[in-house]
């Protein structure tokens, strides 16, 4: 059985509805891989599987699922 790494990113901007404007999605084999990712781009881990980035008036919320595959 393998896995994979699904990171689904919103961003959202700052204001108190927060709108959601664009959804990137990316896969990843391993976990050391989407860990560099996260940490070049920039995101703090918020909480369980969830990381955050603030830039200007935008936040990147990108949350992690980890798939297992047949």
């Amino acid at each position: 059985m393998s896995k994979i790494y699904w990171v689904s990113i919103a961003t959202r901007t700052g204001d108190e509805f927060g709108v959601e404007k664009n959804v990137i999605e990316k896969i990843f084999a391993k976990k050391s891989k989407l860990k560099h990712f996260l940490e070049q781009e920039g995101y703090c881990k918020a909480a369980k599987n969830q990381y955050i980035k603030i830039d200007d008036e935008l936040i990147y919320e990108a949350a992690v699922e980890k798939v297992k595959m047949k």
